[in-house]
């Protein structure tokens, strides 16, 4: 297995990401187009009463949203089969090092069973969980969020800069809390790989039960306080990101208003930049979920490749 997580993404399933991001750069060409089917539909159809434009531009607006929702269904059970495959790959070769392989006397392997357990379970899903993300997600939703916001800058660039200047406070703070959730999880995973040592290995045997209790106590205890200390940190940038999306549209009506009473643009450029703003703001959420879940996937690939023998690792 190689190191990084990215190798080991590129080596299990290159083909399947290459195909991927051919579809997801389709799915992201096409998300200019509603908007300017609606922004056609308000100043050309509606204001000039022509029932038959409109109804053409309508029924095109449906097309193209069939369409694109068929292609991301496409894409997201493709990425399913993709993430079920690696993890089945990954749970192989777990067992193979660590519990199937004899060592030089033909005896098997020490190792702490419980670890095992938990690295098969639920540090495997939280890995392949993201490898079937790991390329067309970050493709599709930066390129759908920076184009949506390249084409809002060229139809009213004064509104553009509004809406831009929101999102910049979670540049900023959003790696500073990552950072420390990623020490917490790192400290979780292995409070769980030892509370599965307490019941599957049998620390029993060497301990009396109350102290083997004791012990299974202490590290439940442990494991639930830096799962709180997550949440705090999670939950606060999710505030953060819920309040920008929340006041995005007051910023674009207050300033499209203006602008529309001073003459200076169409109500359509204001109903267009009102439907633009969520079209930026949930793929750049989606954008900072990716961030987190690749940070969470490095560091639990980081402690599965630390428990693998040298000689399955690749330098």
């Amino acid at each position: 297995m190689p190191k990084s997580l990215y190798g080991f993404i590129w080596k299990v399933s290159s083909r399947d990401q290459i195909l991927l991001c051919i579809i997801t750069l389709v799915v992201t060409g096409m998300s200019m187009v509603p908007l300017e089917l609606q922004r056609r539909i308000v100043n050309d159809a509606i204001e000039n009463h022509d029932l038959r434009n409109m109804l053409l531009l309508c029924g095109l607006y449906l097309v193209v949203l069939l369409l694109q929702g068929g292609l991301k269904y496409w894409l997201n059970v493709a990425r399913g089969g993709l993430v079920e495959r690696v993890a089945l790959q990954l749970r192989r070769r777990i067992f193979k090092h660590l519990i199937g392989r004899p060592t030089r006397d033909g005896q098997p392997p020490h190792v702490d069973k419980g670890a095992v357990v938990s690295m098969t379970s639920a540090e495997v899903e939280e890995v392949a969980g993201f490898v079937g993300d790991s390329i067309s997600v970050p493709l599709l939703q930066a390129g759908t969020a920076f184009g949506t916001l390249g084409y809002l800058f060229w139809v009213q660039p004064e509104i553009a800069a509004f809406a831009l200047a929101l999102f910049l406070p979670q540049i900023f703070l959003v790696p500073l809390g990552q950072r420390r959730i990623n020490r917490w999880a790192a400290i979780h995973a292995r409070l769980l790989r030892k509370l599965g040592g307490v019941i599957v290995t049998g620390e029993r045997a060497h301990l009396t039960p109350t102290h083997s209790e004791r012990r299974f106590n202490h590290l439940a205890e442990g494991a639930r306080a830096t799962r709180v200390l997550i949440y705090r940190v999670k939950f606060a940038l999710t505030f953060l990101g819920n309040f920008i999306d929340a006041i995005g549209p007051l910023i674009v009506l207050t300033v499209g208003g203006w602008l529309v009473l001073q003459g200076k643009t169409e109500v359509g450029t204001l109903v267009v930049f009102i439907s633009g703003f969520q079209k930026v703001a949930d793929p750049w959420d989606q954008l900072l979920t990716f961030y987190r879940t690749t940070s969470n996937a490095r560091t639990k690939y980081r402690l599965i490749v630390d428990a693998l023998p040298p000689e399955a690792v690749k330098a």
